[in-house]
């Protein structure tokens, strides 16, 4: 959330995508259509009013080469700043090397299908590949699945937008990255920049638009569905758990009954035998405060690795201190709460009619 809201200044235009409420993720923004915005679409984006800059994504196809094998893949060539804004976020970036620099040449990164499944040996980064028949570095390797807004990534090959242009003579704007000035103006930029490629392609639908700002609250609300739902198992566990410390502990008073009367006999108070069946309680309810944070931190680990290979993004879980200290310590208060009943009855026993229990 925090590096998409550093880029809540920044709108992506798309021709024939539906993109919105696309997440950053599979199934968001395809580079790789064979839509193309026009000479005339960027000069118009450009002079609406409020906009910074506009960086175009272009896009094609090349034959690469390695240790004498060749294919066919997606080229794509933008800004290197731009490339590591919409690929380089968080998880969902290299998985080896390093992001071009502006005034890189002859560099490229590429996808993980064509670092490891393309041909018979994998390619490593710092690699020298024939792309068009012209030798380039490998400079980084991405991420499986989805990196940044598209899931072609894994089979495409990004270079310069130098180096595209040289290699390929091609021009074919399939993208543009436009950022504003204004946050607050983003939504009301990205309206008017939909209109006016609509009307310049003379359709009512041909503009894909998308915001960081609406990918930001998509995310967001899904989040909130989530952490609901969660807090709702919570609660429900916390009650199935209070009522299950307390049945442990009215049965450990019934065992215990004789013994009670016994230490009541010999001058045990009523807050004495209260506390050791608190303390018993609050015992249990720490052993179980450890063993769910145990559990939950891997299971967390473990949903992540789910979603990395069907989402094709990771959802990096986050654990403090303070959150293990918090779970913990709920664990504690619920047990000596549960606790309190039983305790009580157990110091108001009589001791003559305990110390006659069997």
């Amino acid at each position: 959330n925090q590096e998409l809201s550093a880029l809540s200044d920044t709108i992506f235009v798309t021709i024939g995508v539906d993109t919105e409420g696309a997440a950053p993720t599979g199934g968001g923004l395809d580079f790789n259509s064979m839509e193309y915005l026009m000479d005339r679409d960027i000069g118009d984006i450009q002079r609406i009013q409020g906009i910074k800059d506009i960086s175009p994504i272009i896009s094609g196809g090349g034959v690469i080469e390695f240790n004498n094998e060749m294919k066919s893949v997606s080229l794509l060539g933008m800004e290197p700043e731009n490339m590591k804004a919409v690929f380089g976020l968080d998880s969902l970036g290299l998985k080896e090397g390093v992001f071009l620099k502006q005034g890189d040449q002859n560099k490229c990164l590429i996808g993980h299908n064509i670092a490891h499944e393309y041909f018979d040996s994998d390619i490593p980064v710092g690699a020298r590949i024939k792309i068009n028949n012209k030798l380039f570095f490998v400079s980084g390797i991405y991420k499986e699945e989805g990196m940044g807004f598209s899931t072609q990534t894994d089979d495409s090959i990004h270079l310069t937008e130098y180096d595209f242009e040289k290699l390929t003579g091609q021009k074919n704007v399939s993208a543009a990255i436009v950022r504003v000035y204004d946050v607050e103006q983003v939504n009301a930029i990205a309206d008017e920049i939909k209109t006016v490629i609509n009307e310049n392609h003379g359709a009512d639908d041909v503009a894909s638009v998308v915001t960081m700002t609406s990918i930001l609250d998509s995310i967001q609300n899904v989040l909130a569905i989530i952490q609901t739902v969660l807090l709702a198992i919570a609660a429900i566990a916390l009650l199935v758990a209070s009522i299950g410390i307390m049945n442990t502990m009215l049965t450990s008073v019934m065992e215990r009954t004789h013994e009670i009367g016994v230490m009541k006999a010999i001058g045990a108070k009523n807050s004495d035998v209260m506390s050791i069946f608190l303390f018993e309680g609050m015992f249990i309810s720490l052993l179980g405060g450890i063993s769910g944070v145990l559990i939950g931190i891997i299971g967390a680990q473990g949903f992540s690795l789910a979603t990395s290979q069907s989402m094709g993004a990771m959802i990096q879980p986050v654990f403090t201190v303070f959150s293990i200290g918090l779970g913990i310590t709920v664990a504690i208060i619920v047990g000596m709460i549960s606790s309190f009943y039983p305790a009580w009855k157990a110091a108001k026993m009589s001791p003559i009619e305990a110390v006659r229990y069997e």
